[in-house]
């Protein structure tokens, strides 16, 4: 059987790190050989590490259902590990003879704790996971939702309307909040230090909007995020003949287009101001690049909890469509995969709330205990 070091080194998102970082990370390495039907972890089972498949295919499972594949090269579980998850999700099984290399949480506090590349590797890894996900779900909210209104869009509006907008612009009328406390909202930041949270604000700028602002649209590049200081902004996504579901109406503390802030994805959701809000924006990659390797180790672990909670909102529409109709049995996988639900076994971030089957063929149900953010 290879050493683990060879393991480490024949995985290809791995081969950018220094070899003395491979070489040191060994040790906090454990190999396993699964046979054919044999178990990696169990659903339910404490999530007290993560583990990276080197060889060989491991399905997914909830409640007996194959929902899933994960193959050589995928990372399993970092995510649940990074941000302190209590519990797995979903059972893997191997579909055929795998080996994988398991490091407990352990090992990953060291990493983190050394600010080595390897734990840098995993956590932008989980967060561009995230990002491809949360597409796929809305992919299929644009399948399943009616569509309750018509799709926002930017008006060209006639010059008089703009003199009037002028003079009466319907912006807040207090000053804008301190964005430092916004901050100690953000997961994982409240443990932070004030030295780093005074750091990240300093990548914000506040902005005035007047209710009924286009914020961004779906499709459009992903320039800017946002976090809402006051007011409140509502999600939209387009569904079919021009028409668009509320994802949700967002308020204080809630971080808006967050795929900015790691790749250049077109937006998947559309944002227009609800009422005039105060709003502090960070321009893309460019508002952090600041941040000295510790400050950005904590914002992006941020990140990766904000993310998570627009997995959960992908997860609660989804659903509640699915909750309104009989749901053809080719939909039940696909949608369990794209939502995230799974995530966590995947590569991306674990599902703490409780998933209830009513009929495991037509509906399932999600309780979902945070308000969402959206890219």
């Amino acid at each position: 059987m290879p050493t683990v070091l060879e393991d480490l080194r024949s995985v290809q998102f791995l081969c950018s790190l220094p070899n003395a970082e491979l070489v040191a990370s060994a040790p906090l390495w454990v190999q396993h050989e699964i046979d054919p039907g044999g178990i990696l972890w169990e659903a339910g089972e404490s999530a007290d590490g993560l583990a990276l498949l080197v060889t060989g295919e491991i399905s997914v499972e909830i409640d007996g259902t194959p929902v899933g594949t994960a193959w050589a090269g995928e990372v399993l579980g970092e995510a649940s590990a990074i941000l302190h998850e209590h519990a797995r999700t979903a059972t893997l099984r191997a579909a055929a003879a795998s080996r994988v290399l398991v490091m407990p949480d352990s090992g990953l506090h060291a990493l983190r704790a050394a600010g080595t590349g390897l734990y840098d590797a995993l956590l932008t890894l989980a967060e561009h996971a995230l990002v491809r996900r949360i597409h796929e779900a809305d992919l299929l909210v644009a399948r399943l939702a009616p569509g309750t209104a018509r799709a926002p869009a930017r008006e060209h509006r006639s010059a008089l309307v703009r003199i009037w907008n002028a003079l009466r612009p319907g912006l807040p009328g207090t000053p804008c909040p301190p964005v430092e406390p916004l901050l100690w909202l953000q997961p994982g930041l409240c443990r932070s230090s004030k030295t780093t949270v005074a750091a990240i604000a300093r990548g914000f700028r506040a902005d005035a909007v007047a209710a009924g602002t286009v914020l961004f649209l779906e499709g459009e590049p992903a320039l800017s995020a946002w976090l809402i200081a006051e007011g409140e902004v509502d999600v939209w996504r387009n569904v079919r003949g021009g028409r668009a579901q509320r994802l949700a109406t967002l308020g204080p503390g809630r971080l808006l287009g967050v795929n900015a802030l790691i790749e250049h994805s077109p937006r998947a959701a559309s944002c227009v101001a609800a009422s005039p809000c105060w709003l502090y924006r960070m321009d893309g990659v460019a508002g952090y690049q600041h941040l000295d390797d510790a400050q950005l180790r904590a914002w992006k672990e941020s990140l990766l909890g904000t993310l998570t909670a627009q997995v959960r909102t992908a997860d609660h529409l989804l659903g509640t469509s699915l909750r309104t109709r009989v749901a053809a049995d080719v939909y039940l996988a696909e949608v369990l995969r794209a939502s995230g639900f799974v995530a966590g076994a995947t590569g991306s971030m674990s599902w703490p709330a409780p998933l209830i089957a009513e009929n495991a063929r037509r509906s399932f149900e999600v309780h979902v205990g945070q308000q969402p953010t959206v890219l």
